[in-house]
């Protein structure tokens, strides 16, 4: 960590007792920021304070440079229409089919893509996507069959429900949806296999169908988010702003990030956020989706890092639960296959923590026994096919160095202040351009 400025850390004390100190952010971080940067607007170096600020301060510093970007290419007004009626035949002819079944006294009956194997996956632009119906593996679903009797009535529920939506052109959470007919279902997991299977169908993410997903997850940096309906969102505010459930109600974006930095953990977010992060790493947009995360959360990341042509950066805990995070942000889940267009971030890249910065940096007392339960999940993460490629051999490296090791550590392992990931650990893997992807 010798590329932390010298001169500041020589006046430490000093600084204890004069606030009014300032120094350039490093101009070894600065270039690697600008590195990562493809665009040709890159803006000087900022005069930074040294003590910690509070977020007034924070707004005040980086207020006055703006930049108009990222604007969104939404279908015109006639091509949204018209999607709307070729997705309403569709279901019609679905449910027009059910009822001939029934109609001749025969059982009624769906196939389904299976959305639980690998092999009925290929990779796409380095993401995991779906193959199509006559490649893929299927699951029969027969009305006469008790077994599937529950989930047939839950996809005949929700072509009902996205056939009102898309007729009357409103939206509703799959939250909504749940408390629509709680009865009918035990859990909000038998609803979501139901969406799932409907998108399957109809080859259409759930956002189009008037199915939005209930945001968790958390923004925050230098942002504006202007919605379709008028309404622009600050993401400028203490403590981050949650991400908006309609992702692709998003008209535009306004930013003048240099990159993105995905942190997995809410606490991790805050306290950089607390540190003084988006001007010690400025400047940079920081999201969370507070541990796995929501399709909305992925969905805006890859909006970001396409239509703002910015690199994204992730952050998480070694062990493997925090790589099948970032395996999910990059290359996008078995279960969500169908919309990895929309989800996987390809181009996102593993900043930490890996498995020589455990090594080198995490004291022997904070490094954990991997638990027979990590084994499991790790060892069938080293599976996972998508990491047989030149990218994603380096990643199963790591992984395979975790397993023989047999440790784990968190974040704050390797840096155990927010202070110390601030001034030291980030910006030193940042300029060094140590990450994996």
């Amino acid at each position: 960590m010798d590329f932390i400025n010298k001169d500041a850390l020589e006046l430490e004390k000093d600084l204890t007792l004069n606030t009014a100190f300032y120094f350039k952010q490093d101009p070894k971080l600065v270039l690697a920021i600008d590195k990562l940067y493809e665009n040709d607007n890159l803006v000087t170096g900022r005069m930074l304070p040294k003590r910690k600020l509070d977020f007034v301060e924070v707004c005040s510093l980086l207020k006055g440079s703006s930049s108009d970007k990222g604007t969104h290419s939404n279908l015109p007004a006639d091509g949204v229409h018209n999607k709307r009626k070729e997705l309403i035949k569709k279901i019609e002819k679905i449910l027009e089919d059910i009822n001939k079944y029934a109609n001749n006294g025969t059982a009624p009956k769906l196939i389904i893509r299976n959305q639980k194997l690998w092999s009925n996956c290929f990779y796409d632009l380095d993401r995991v996507a779906l193959k199509n119906l006559r490649d893929a593996k299927t699951t029969t679903l027969i009305y006469s069959n008790a077994d599937d009797k529950s989930r047939f009535n839950t996809i005949v529920f929700v072509l009902t429900k996205a056939h009102e939506l898309l007729s009357k052109n409103l939206s509703v959470t799959r939250r909504e949806l749940f408390y629509q007919n709680v009865s009918r279902f035990s859990n909000q997991t038998k609803l979501d296999i139901g969406v799932r299977d409907v998108c399957c169908l109809l080859d259409s993410p759930p956002w189009t169908l008037g199915i939005v997903a209930t945001a968790k997850g958390l923004i925050a940096g230098p942002l504006k988010i202007f919605n379709a309906d008028g309404t622009v969102v600050d993401c400028m505010s203490s403590g981050g702003i949650l991400i908006p459930q309609d992702i692709d109600g998003i008209k535009k974006f306004h930013s003048t990030a240099k990159y993105i930095l995905v942190v997995e953990k809410d606490a991790i977010f805050q306290k950089l956020l607390d540190e003084g992060a988006l001007l010690r790493l400025a400047p940079v947009i920081i999201l969370t989706g507070k541990g796995y995360p929501d399709v909305c959360t992925r969905q805006l990341l890859c909006r970001l890092v396409k239509e703002l042509r910015l690199k994204a950066l992730a952050l998480v805990d070694y062990d493997p639960h925090g790589y099948e995070i970032f395996l999910t942000y990059k290359y996008g889940s078995l279960a969500q296959s169908h919309l990895s267009d929309a989800l996987a971030c390809s181009s996102l890249l593993l900043l930490g923590v890996l498995h020589k910065d455990v090594k080198t940096l995490a004291p022997r007392a904070a490094r954990l026994s991997l638990t027979l339960l990590d084994r499991r999940k790790l060892a069938a993460l080293i599976k996972r096919p998508y990491l047989d490629t030149p990218t994603g051999s380096r990643i199963k490296e790591d992984l395979m160095g975790m397993m023989t090791d047999g440790v784990k550590a968190e974040i704050e392992a390797v840096a155990s202040t927010a202070a110390a990931l601030c001034d030291s650990y980030l910006p030193c893997k940042i300029i060094q351009a140590d990450y994996l992807g």
